[in-house]
């Protein structure tokens, strides 16, 4: 009896090399599909997770089994890549750029030299809202204030760290709460919270919903901190959020970063390169599905302000469209 075990054991290896030898794929779904694809992207309420259903819609187009994965935003999301919980996913590139080099919040874990970029999106403004009877009209009118600043280690979060940073504050403060963006307008529209950063790219779905609701201004940030933010962090730069965008009396102005696609390394160049042309040959379709989409991403833009290195599997599609040398 034990010989026969032994027997159907060797035969069940034999199986799986000879498999192997043929050059079957041994991820390939039953329908013939290639191997899976996990879109990582943020809460529900956010931008990242609809941009990500957008992006899966056509992935599965180019043959792939593909799901979109809520997270806590960009800090969870570079785990997951790390961790190769997720194929690819959506951050802003300031996360990023900290966790490649090991500075700022990754300074204690090393640096990820791993990260890749597959394509640059949109940027992103910071955004800090405020109810318009708040008499918050300056950064440093949040001190003693209820602060709602998203998930922890979200990329709104981290970006916060050095903004706050600059004005020389810290956490401690203000009353500084973590939670989705949907939960923070909710709070911030039941006069729970004081002010909220939501960084996105405009205009945000969900301040126009706020808007139908209560009167909020923005806080703009002074000149002379925009320019101390952009001199020591590269992936920030200069925005201006024009007043008709949310029909404001005065426009805004803060900082942006990028956001971008990221994955690992380690992914399969034909993986990486059928995803971005998947993504990049269907932004006409896109653009319909997302007005964030239709506004702010563009072929031609995919490869601007990139910190990173870019994965070589987008490098072959890029250089095929002739955008990259």
């Amino acid at each position: 009896m034990k010989l026969k075990k032994n027997n159907l054991l060797l035969i069940f290896l034999l199986m799986i090399f000879s498999l192997r030898i043929l050059g079957v794929e041994t991820r390939e779904s039953d329908t013939g599909k290639k191997e899976f694809v996990t879109i990582g992207t943020a809460p529900i309420s956010g931008l990242f997770y609809p941009m990500g259903l957008s992006f899966s819609k056509f992935i599965k187009e180019a043959g792939y089994n593909c799901s979109v994965r809520s997270t806590g935003g960009s800090g969870d999301n570079i785990d997951l890549i790390l961790n190769e919980k997720v194929e690819i996913a959506i951050a802003m590139s300031d996360s990023v750029v900290q966790a490649y080099n090991g500075v700022g919040a990754y300074e204690n874990r090393g640096p990820a030299k791993d990260l890749r970029c597959v394509m640059g999106l949109h940027y992103n403004y910071v955004q800090i809202i405020t109810r318009e009877n708040s008499n918050i009209n300056k950064f440093e009118d949040l001190k003693g204030k209820k602060v709602g600043l998203g998930v922890y280690n979200s990329g709104v979060e981290l970006n916060a760290r050095l903004i706050y940073g600059v004005h020389k504050m810290e956490y401690s403060d203000t009353k500084v709460v973590y939670a989705s963006p949907g939960e923070l307008v909710e709070q911030l529209k039941k006069g729970v919270l004081d002010a909220i950063f939501l960084t996105n790219g405009i205009p945000n779905p969900v301040i126009t919903n706020l808007q139908k609701n209560i009167n909020i201004s923005f806080v703009s940030i002074e000149e002379s901190k925009i320019n101390k933010l952009v001199d020591k962090y590269p992936f920030f730069h200069k925005e201006v959020i024009d007043k008709d965008i949310y029909n404001l009396k005065e426009d805004v102005y803060t900082v942006g970063v990028k956001d971008i696609v990221i994955c690992d390394k380690k992914l399969p160049d034909k993986v990486v390169y059928d995803i971005t042309k998947s993504i990049l040959e269907n932004l006409g379709d896109l653009k319909k599905e997302n007005e964030v989409i239709r506004r702010n991403i563009f072929l031609e833009s995919s490869l601007e302000n990139i910190k990173i290195p870019f994965h070589n599997g987008a490098i072959k599609y890029y250089k095929e469209k002739g955008i990259l040398k």
